[in-house]
């Protein structure tokens, strides 16, 4: 976004203006229609209402200009404004928190960034959304993919994504990069690179930031309670009050030094190999789940059954290369994809407790793949990082998001997740399905691991227990029959009721 502001003369008169983009796109003319809405102006000390004044075209390029105002790009924030930016960052939340849902407009979750810009010394200025649309139509997919996409934390609860929004742009400005930008982290579980490896921070500040990146979602929702759009912001401005910030402004060339400097070590290297690994696997199943079709239900249960016998007796695990954590990662990608082929790869001597359930979600998907040409079972973070869309209501939304991985002894885990599921079973609520939605039910799972290295030189599970089990609630999802259109609203999912809350 930098380079993006020019001093121009309008009319007789000074003006600021922003570049949108290159003028031969064209801008549809329904978005220049209706009353102009008022941006937010906020100083630290009070707001003031901000509008712009018009558009011009100079050297085929669009802008959008207004009366002379001082700002710079939120990317400053990790160069020139460096030392300010967790006033800065405070600054963003106070004017999100005092916004109304139409004004926010938090349709995948986030303020885009590109509505976001520093004004005067450590001012914020947020652009309202209509012009936020024009931007997000005549920005290129590039810088809107950087300043939407990759800001989005898909195993994140909806409602926390501004939190974790804000504790992002902390780990910007400290490290001059965005936690999950890189295909690898997004496919991989979103597991940034420690923020230790860019810079160093006061530990509490390193360790709040942290705290949020990669909170559990039972933690999500402790902290968003009821509250609606941006009101949790509350929280993050309360716990960031007395937090120490100590990185000093630089130029983007010493950015970009220090960045490459960090990139180049040793332990970033093996970190983002490991990421790079998982999402490998996880996009190599994805992409080949969709072109595999099978007869007939009995033909696919001995098939699964021999496959698996097949393989543990000739040919070493596809886990034979990894270390026990990226097993149990690999375990529950194999639990969120029905895979219980994959499931039995590094298992030996025993069943998994979750076993018999995928194999029957397995089985029952590939029927109706085979008769009815349609996929029934959606894994949870596809979903999720999708944004929660509507969902065809023949499907069955199940999987797992990982919250955490513990050795809890010499060869033992233990890993802390939530597990969704459409399917009604020991609930201690019942949920309502009318009016077009289904519950989607929430637990949260602690399930321990035990391993062993045998002779042939790779890690195996021998052994499994779900040791901890808490019903969370359900939250309801939109649905539509496939083939009709869905409305407007379909997208609206609710948040998490409580347990029990149901009608």
């Amino acid at each position: 976004m930098a380079g993006r502001i020019a001093e121009i003369e309008r009319d007789g008169e000074a003006k600021t203006a922003i570049l949108i983009g290159d003028d031969s796109f064209g801008l549809p003319r329904h978005l220049m229609q209706g009353e102009k809405k008022s941006g937010i102006i906020y100083d630290g000390k009070a707001f003031s209402e901000w509008y712009w004044e018009g558009m011009c075209v100079i050297d085929g390029m669009r802008y959008v200009y207004f009366p002379p105002l001082s700002i710079r790009p939120i990317d400053a924030i990790a160069t020139e404004c460096r030392k300010d930016a967790l006033r800065i960052v405070r600054n963003i939340a106070v004017a999100l928190e005092s916004a109304d849902e139409e004004f926010l407009d938090l349709e995948s979750g986030i303020f885009p960034l590109y509505r976001i810009w520093i004004a005067g010394d450590c001012g914020i200025l947020l652009l309202p959304p209509d012009l936020g649309d024009i931007f997000s139509v005549m920005m290129d997919d590039k810088e809107k993919e950087r300043c939407v996409s990759s800001i989005i934390q898909g195993n994140a609860e909806k409602g926390f994504l501004l939190i974790t929004e804000m504790a992002e742009l902390l780990y910007y400005a400290a490290s001059g990069v965005l936690p999950f930008a890189r295909d690898g982290i997004r496919e991989s579980g979103y597991r940034q690179v420690p923020l230790s490896a860019y810079a160093q921070l006061p530990e509490r500040t390193d360790g709040f930031i942290s705290f949020i990146l990669n909170a559990r979602s039972r933690e999500m929702r402790d902290i968003m309670g009821n509250g609606k759009a941006g009101e949790c912001l509350g929280w993050f401005l309360s716990r960031s009050a007395s937090l120490e910030w100590d990185a000093e402004d630089r130029t983007e060339e010493e950015r970009d030094r220090a960045i490459a400097a960090a990139e180049s070590s040793a332990p970033f290297t093996s970190f983002m190999a490991s990421r790079e690994r998982k999402a490998g696997r996880r996009i190599f199943w994805r992409r080949r789940g969709t072109v595999i079709c099978i007869a007939a239900a009995a033909a696919i249960s001995i098939a699964v059954f021999l496959w698996s016998w097949i393989s543990g007796l000739l040919e070493p695990p596809l886990t034979k290369d990894m270390d026990p954590e990226e097993i149990i990662e690999a375990f529950y990608d194999a639990q969120s994809d029905c895979r219980p082929d994959l499931i039995r790869e590094a298992i030996k001597g025993f069943e998994a407790p979750q076993e018999r359930e995928i194999t029957t979600l397995y089985v029952t998907s590939r029927t109706r793949m085979a008769y009815e040409g349609m996929e029934t079972v959606i894994n949870v973070n596809d979903w999720l990082a999708a944004g929660s869309p509507p969902v065809p209501d023949t499907s069955v939304i199940y999987g797992v998001v990982l919250d955490s991985i513990e050795r809890t002894g010499e060869s033992e885990y233990t890993a802390h997740s939530t597990w969704y599921t459409t399917l009604a079973s020991d609930l201690s609520g019942e949920a309502s399905t009318a009016g077009g939605t289904e519950a989607l039910y929430g637990y949260s799972v602690e399930q321990t691991f035990s391993f062993s290295w045998n002779r042939r030189g790779w890690w195996n599970i021998t052994g499994s227990e779900i040791t901890g089990r808490e019903y969370l609630g359900y939250e309801t999802v939109s649905t539509y029959s496939p083939g009709r259109e869905i409305l407007p609203d379909a997208a609206a999912v609710s948040g998490m009721e409580e347990a029990g809350s149901g009608e």
